[in-house]
């Protein structure tokens, strides 16, 4: 079996800026982040969106639109500096952004300003209107899009779409799938059977879209733990690794409820990402101290910009999640 080579993310070698600059695209750092309902404040006439209104109960204005533009700007720039040399994700995978309007407005901040990033993203069925996004930077030429629908049969409330990119990165090709599954309304076991047949759909898209040469990585806000039927008995079969199940995870998990950390957001790796010529540098969570707020039972929890319409001008109820690897010639 083949060994992954963890290295520490301040490697003691030191390049020239020339090799830096020739190196970078042999770097891939992909990251995924639930934003906690990124809404605009214009009414939408197509979707559920009034909780996010000036009018609304919450009071969502202009001001708090903007400051937690600020607040995600600050998590993507600390990022970057500590796990990425000062450089911004190549790939980031979103949920629960409204519309493309708001994922420009993030796109404006000044953290990502000169950061030429595609997007890819169309208003899904939900009925709130939150979606998926990805965005990816120059380095990489879009090869397909796709949005793959969820109709189950079953289920009268549409939900998320599956946001499908493959991407071209000189002579690999890599597929890419943002998710945000059914949430757990009514408990885990009641809303099971949503999430199991959202992972039966993606199963089958991936094994018609997608061949072994090619790389896939799959990430996104499942609404699941590792160890849940949707991915331990579906998705995650003998070709891919969950590595938020792997001894290389970095942090306790992405969310806590009620005092307990645990992976709803995860990223899954196909295996050819453990071969001999690619080292899987980082992964984990990204948790600093200004992201985390104290209950008054001593227990920390991802700072969030509400609890029920109370504005606490956090960040979000999630903490963002990420992978570094170095393809070697």
């Amino acid at each position: 079996m083949k060994k992954i080579t963890l290295f520490l993310l301040f490697p003691l070698l030191v390049f020239s800026q020339t090799e830096k600059s020739a190196f970078s695209d042999d770097e891939l750092f992909v990251m995924f982040y639930n934003l906690e309902n990124l809404f605009d404040t214009i009414d939408s006439p197509t979707t559920n969106d009034s909780e996010f209104l000036p009018s609304s109960e919450k009071k969502w204005n202009t001001y708090r639109y903007d400051y937690k533009l600020k607040q995600i700007e600050k998590v993507f720039s600390s990022i970057s500096k500590e796990e990425n040399n000062n450089k911004m994700p190549d790939i980031i995978g979103l949920c629960e952004v409204e519309n493309r309007l708001v994922i420009k407005d993030l796109l404006k901040t000044p953290v990502f300003n000169n950061k030429d990033y595609k997007i890819v993203h169309q208003d899904s069925p939900d009925n709130r209107g939150i979606d998926c996004a990805l965005l990816f930077n120059n380095k990489f030429k879009l090869l397909e899009k796709e949005f793959i629908k969820i109709e189950n049969p079953t289920e009268k409330r549409p939900t998320r779409d599956i946001v499908y990119v493959k991407l071209q990165l000189q002579d690999k090709v890599i597929n890419i799938f943002v998710n945000h599954w059914p949430s757990r309304w009514g408990g885990q076991e009641k809303s099971n059977h949503k999430r199991v047949f959202v992972a039966e759909v993606l199963k089958d898209f991936i094994n018609l879209n997608t061949s072994e040469d090619e790389y896939t990585i799959i990430m996104g806000d499942f609404n699941d733990y590792p160890s849940n039927e949707s991915l331990s008995k579906i998705l995650v079969n003998d070709n891919f690794v969950n590595l938020m199940s792997t001894d290389l995870v970095f942090g306790k998990g992405s969310y806590n409820y009620k005092g307990n950390w645990n992976w709803l957001d995860q990223i899954i790796i196909s295996k050819n990402f453990k071969n001999p010529n690619i080292n899987l540098t980082s992964v984990g969570a990204f948790q600093r101290d200004f992201m985390l707020y104290k209950s008054k039972n001593g227990e920390f929890y991802p700072s969030r910009s509400y609890g029920g319409n109370n504005w606490y001008g956090g960040f979000s109820d999630h903490l963002p999640i990420y992978f570094k690897s170095v393809f070697l010639n």
